[in-house]
């Protein structure tokens, strides 16, 4: 195939309007496909033909019928673009059926974000999504992840990030566990095997090496385990929001702490149409219309 020589073609715009005005047949239809005016059609359809040194409409009246030349390029101009727009399609959909892969903490993925997906695929029918949950900063280029939604300041280096929502944290327990007047200090805990947060348990002013801690190796087994009256779970109350609603965790009062900020991280470079849509999703359903940071 030969080399094209950009020199020698005429402004895009000039050949896009032509194209329009050949196959609609009036400046005012080309105008109406081009939301532009009539007069800017016209207008470049003149520059194409100065440009050309050819006619290739002639005007009678209002109406206008194409030289032998106009009808030729014009054809010629729609096969092309055709094929150019066809190209595109094939381009944008090509990643279509290979699916969203995201992400997630498991807490908010399989707590909060799994039970809502059904809505996603409503919205999006055909849409394949995989979620891996995963206790630790899955790195979004190497786990060619689309996204990922995490828990902390924003500020990684392997992609941008936006704050999805920032949300309070709660002290909640079973309600047969709390009882009517329950002594924090007295009851067991739920948190890592690693042990509870020392920040945290600071604000409550309770000394965390002197409670009961019933460590579970998952975040994933914290709420249901909470549910069950395992232990006292201090957790984001997005994260418990249904369970509290429901009557299966009561909040106990307890002092104002940092809430926790989620993010939706993407990589840096161009994000999939179909990428987009699951972020317009993620912001339509949990998002923060404050988008404050605490």
């Amino acid at each position: 195939m030969p080399d094209i020589d950009w020199r020698r073609l005429p402004p895009l715009a000039s050949l896009r309007a032509f194209e329009a005005t050949a196959r609609l047949e009036t400046f005012s239809a080309a105008a109406r496909a081009l939301n532009v005016t009539p007069a800017a059609v016209a207008q470049q359809v003149r520059a194409l033909e100065e440009e050309l040194g050819v006619s290739l409409v002639r005007r009678a009246g209002r109406g206008l019928s194409l030289t032998p030349g106009g009808a030729r390029l014009g054809a010629s101009l729609t096969d092309a673009f055709s094929q150019v727009a066809g190209a595109v399609e094939t381009a944008r959909n090509a990643d279509r059926e290979r699916g969203i892969r995201v992400a997630s903490t498991p807490t908010f993925g399989s707590m909060v974000l799994m039970p809502r997906l059904q809505e996603f695929w409503r919205e999006h029918p055909g849409t394949p999504l995989s979620l891996s949950p995963n206790e630790k900063i899955s790195d979004l280029r190497r786990g060619q992840y689309d996204l990922a939604i995490r828990s902390g300041t924003g500020d990684w280096p392997d992609g941008q990030a936006e704050l999805l929502f920032a949300s309070r944290y709660v002290l909640v327990g079973a309600p047969g566990l709390v009882g009517d007047d329950p002594d924090i200090r007295a009851l067991p805990w739920i948190g890592p095997v690693s042990g509870l947060d020392h920040r945290a348990m600071e604000s409550l002013d309770i000394d965390p090496g002197k409670v009961t801690l019933h460590g579970l190796e998952s975040q994933a087994l914290f709420v249901p385990a909470a549910v069950q009256g395992v232990g006292l779970l201090l957790a984001a109350e997005a994260v418990v929001r249904s369970e509290i609603e429901t009557g299966q965790l009561v909040e106990i009062p307890m002092p104002e702490t940092p809430p926790m900020n989620l993010w939706i991280v993407t990589p840096q470079g161009p994000v999939r149409p179909a990428v987009r849509d699951f972020i317009d999703w993620l912001r339509k359903t949990f998002g923060d219309k404050r988008k404050t940071v605490e």
